[in-house]
């Protein structure tokens, strides 16, 4: 299986994932104009974009983001929404990074970052979604 095809597999099933969690979710797929995020979410007033990576190896390499994805998660949380999150699966786990992480860890001069260093900086998706259910149980009171 290509890179791509890769990828394109996990964004579904990331989106797939997503669902069961109880949240609306649209996969976008125009990457040839250059389109910013893979995955878009909603759920109980809250909406979240995502950038899906792959991490074939030990280590998700900083330059597979793109600046244009860069560039539309920061206006994309400047306009009042939620962060924009990269989904970084790394042997079948999943974690879940700010945008804004990955730009610190850049500018302090981090090339790549490990699976033990992804669950540092971020959550794994089961973290993130019990995150969720808490978030849904306060606004219901």
């Amino acid at each position: 299986m290509s890179n791509k095809s890769n990828g394109t597999a996990f964004e579904r099933k990331f989106a797939e994932l997503l669902f069961a969690e109880g949240f609306w979710v649209h996969c976008l797929k125009d990457n040839a104009n250059g389109q910013p995020f893979d995955v878009i979410a909603a759920k109980n007033g809250r909406t979240y974009v995502f950038d899906c990576k792959d991490c074939m190896t030990e280590r998700f390499v900083m330059s597979r983001i793109e600046e244009n994805q860069r560039n539309a998660m920061k206006l994309w949380a400047e306009t009042g929404n939620q962060p924009g999150l990269f989904a970084i699966k790394f042997s079948g786990r999943i974690y879940l990074l700010p945008c804004r992480m990955l730009e610190i860890l850049e500018e302090n001069g981090t090339k790549s970052i490990t699976e033990i260093e992804a669950r540092r900086y971020g959550r794994t998706f089961e973290q993130w979604c019990y995150s969720q259910h808490r978030l849904d149980k306060k606004a219901k009171k």
